[in-house]
């Protein structure tokens, strides 16, 4: 399947954000520390969730879709702890069952994680944090073992920000005897979203500081009702839509406070936002030309990476040289060429062409034997884009080229589109909600 998609239309009315794929994917493994019912709704209907409910099925557990955006999970009789190659390869999301499976079994076997090609992304801290609580871990031929008799309490510092790494952490020390510290931890919105999840079910979890977590184990967990917390990709994805084709949008069941970074830079170029409770509202008035602005990825409360590439078709739109500079992943910047072909000017420069400090996490690069690698994008604008014929890389890539080609001139032929069908849920459907042109057609 690919997308058509025409351009030239200011995007207005109202959208419902969608449960946040990053939280429910680590829910859904958390169903596994105990033999009650899970209960999550706010579910988004999305194929990264259909894998990793595939592979929970796969372990045993029981899985009650019937109900729209509504997920019953019971894991009261798992007979296997093995991921198997063919469904743990597609998502790097399958490595966040070692946790659960460690905590509640005491053995688990997976293989080498996938993904996105967005960079490397090593499991280590996963590895090394639950190597702590006392599993024992091998490798061989693509197939990680991990195997404990039991999980004890223990103070574990990361070296870098990792979320998943946290979380994975988190689910095993659930059940672990004693007290847990996790320090340098993760702070990320569906973290502890996570956390609230894992509490109603009975654990003893507490943020103490912004980057401290305490977690007294306790013998057993329960099970729970929770509504997962809307997704703050999705909710930037159509913000920029919004501002990038001149448009009007009131943004439904987000959570602005989880946005501070993004709206920041929104204000600093010129456009406009009113953030309710629960609510969102984001326009562009018609004719006015956006301020160059630059970014600087982070961790949470900082400018997320997976917001860079939406928020570079805004910055082919405003009036000067802009700046991203990507310090988390070495990759995600495959998108540019499809963009350059479109009419944007943009270059991939190295922090040191620029005078910048290299602060790309030297475990997901290795800078003694490749060099540094072009992580800085400089944007120069405004640019008109024009429709063509381009190729989708990765999810985020996914939505930024669908960005792009409906604030072009003329068609464009958008293929890859799988991507975006991974972590959007009904993508086309709310673009053509609000006035986009954007057909999907048999490649």
């Amino acid at each position: 399947m690919k997308f058509i998609a025409e351009g030239g239309l200011p995007l207005k009315g109202n959208i419902s954000i969608s449960g946040s794929k990053n939280a429910v994917i680590k829910m859904i493994a958390a169903s596994l520390l105990t033999e009650e019912e899970v209960v999550l709704n706010n579910v988004p209907e999305i194929k990264d969730v259909d894998l990793i409910k595939t592979i929970a099925a796969n372990l045993g557990v029981k899985i009650d879709n019937s109900a729209p955006h509504r997920l019953k999970l019971r894991a009261d009789n798992i007979p296997t702890t093995v991921v198997p190659q063919t469904l743990g390869l597609p998502s790097r999301s399958s490595v966040i069952f070692l946790g659960p499976l460690l905590a509640r079994f005491g053995k688990v076997t997976f293989p080498e994680p996938g993904g996105d090609l967005i960079g490397k992304r090593p499991i280590n801290w996963h590895l090394s944090s639950l190597s702590q609580l006392g599993a024992k871990v091998s490798y061989e031929n693509g197939i990680y073992q991990a195997e404990a008799a039991k999980l004890t309490g223990s103070t574990i510092v990361f070296k870098r920000n990792t979320v998943m790494g946290t979380e994975n952490c988190l689910l095993g020390a659930t059940l672990a005897e004693g007290e847990t510290i996790l320090s340098n931890a993760a702070q990320e919105p569906e973290v502890d979203d996570l956390i609230d999840l894992l509490n109603k079910m009975g654990a003893k979890i507490t943020r103490v500081e912004d980057r401290t977590i305490k977690i007294v184990g306790v013998p057993r967990l329960s099970g729970a009702n929770h509504e997962v917390l809307p997704d703050r990709n999705e909710t930037v994805t159509y913000a920029v839509a919004a501002v990038a084709t001149a448009g009007d949008l009131t943004l439904e069941n987000v959570r602005p406070g989880n946005l501070t970074a993004f709206l920041a830079k929104l204000e600093k170029m010129g456009a406009h936002f009113e953030a309710g409770k629960d609510t969102l509202r984001v326009w562009r008035d018609p004719g006015v030309v956006l301020n160059p602005v630059s970014v600087e990825t982070s961790p949470h409360p900082g400018f997320m990476t997976d917001w860079q590439q939406p928020f570079c078709i805004l910055l082919t739109q405003c009036n000067g040289e802009s700046y991203i500079y990507e310090t988390i992943y070495a990759n995600r910047f495959e998108y540019v060429k499809e963009l350059n072909r479109m009419g944007a000017q943009v270059r991939l420069m190295t922090p040191e062409q620029l005078g910048l400090p290299f602060k790309l996490d030297d475990e997901s690069y290795d800078v003694a034997a490749n060099g540094q690698p072009p992580i800085v994008a400089k944007i120069t604008g405004p640019t008109a884009l024009q429709g063509k014929r381009v190729s989708i890389s990765d999810l985020r890539a996914g939505a930024t080229l669908v960005i792009a080609a409906l604030t072009a001139t003329g068609k464009s032929e958008i293929l890859g589109i799988d991507h975006i069908d991974r972590g959007y849920e009904f993508f086309d459907e709310k673009m053509r909600s609000i006035g986009a042109k954007l057909e999907r057609v048999e490649d």
